[in-house]
């Protein structure tokens, strides 16, 4: 175990400094000047000239050869420093660190529902295969694939919020600020969690020992929920941790429409006003963030199955 913490580790420094020089070297090759777009944000478009273009870059260091500006870079987060915001002058990280709690609230409570809703629907679909439940989870599935987040999300606050006037369309100031952007992402993420679980409890219900424990007269649901689900765990949680990343590191279209202050939508504004450092930073606490989580579901992989070995 040791020996894989350590590989893990010398993996993942390689993975996050390539991370790093790609997000850099994508940033600095983009169209526009980033110090005449931070100067109009900061002055307005009637106080900016020349002189404080030029000013700004020399403070920010926007008018150094790449190659320095990536190695201060490196130098920065080498020593815990993630920068300050090019627009705002914030330090990065209490920018991120704010931001952040809003975004995992979202990702988790979405998780959650996805998975309480959606494994049991996959598994009784996978049961009674071609049966009525099965044709009706596939059509849903098949249609909510055809349907992108931000086109949902409109039609959300047009019924529920412009028209009902039952939840609220931005913001998020209590409990019901919640339902519409976690409605979003529970529906983008059940489809595909209905049909993994299907086509996983498919495979196993042809097994051998499932066939034995029929025979042994055990109900369907102790078969199901206890034998079938427990050798799926591995795939559904392979599963259940990517749509964790991808409803924090999708969230950018849903936390824009709803206005959720959350690391998506400052993610946003860092991308549209051109904060180099904001969106380096973004990037890296993001990859750090996948390595943490892939780290621990192979570790949760041993606690379900001692049979794998990480050597």
């Amino acid at each position: 175990m040791g020996q894989y913490l350590i590989r893990r580790l010398i993996n993942t420094i390689i993975v996050l400094l390539g991370v790093v020089t790609l997000t850099f070297f994508l940033m600095r090759f983009t169209e526009g000047d980033p110090a005449t777009i931070i100067a109009l944000d900061k002055y307005g478009s009637q106080l900016i000239s020349p002189e404080v273009i030029e000013r700004l870059s020399s403070e920010e260091g926007l008018n150094q050869p790449i190659y320095v500006q990536l190695f201060k870079w490196l130098k920065l987060i080498s020593n815990g420093d993630f920068g300050h915001s090019l627009k705002s002058g914030a330090p990065v990280w209490d920018e991120i660190m704010l931001r952040f709690p809003y975004t995992l609230e979202l990702a988790i409570i979405s998780v959650l529902i996805t998975g309480l809703f959606g494994i049991p629907v996959g598994i009784y679909s996978a049961y009674y295969q071609d049966g009525w439940l099965d044709c009706i989870t596939r059509l849903l599935a098949s249609v909510k694939v055809s349907i992108p987040n931000f086109y949902l999300s409109i039609i959300f606050v047009l019924i529920f919020s412009v028209k009902l006037k039952l939840f609220p369309s931005f913001g998020c100031d209590g409990p019901s600020y919640f339902i519409l952007p976690v409605f979003v992402l529970v529906i983008s993420q059940t489809g595909f969690t209905i049909r993994i679980v299907r086509s996983t409890v498919l495979e196993i219900l042809e097994s051998e020992y499932v066939q034995y424990a029929y025979a042994r007269g055990l109900s369907t649901n102790r078969i199901l929920f206890v034998h079938v689900l427990k050798n799926a765990l591995i795939p559904i949680i392979t599963y259940m941790s990517l749509q964790f990343l991808m409803a924090i590191e999708g969230s950018i279209i849903v936390e824009t429409i709803f206005a959720w202050p959350g690391i998506g939508r400052l993610f946003q504004e860092a991308i549209f006003g051109r904060d180099f450092t904001m969106i380096q930073a973004l990037v890296l606490f993001l990859a750090i963030l996948v390595c943490i989580v892939n780290l621990m579901v192979d570790i949760l992989y041993l606690a379900i199955n001692r049979r794998i070995s990480f050597l």
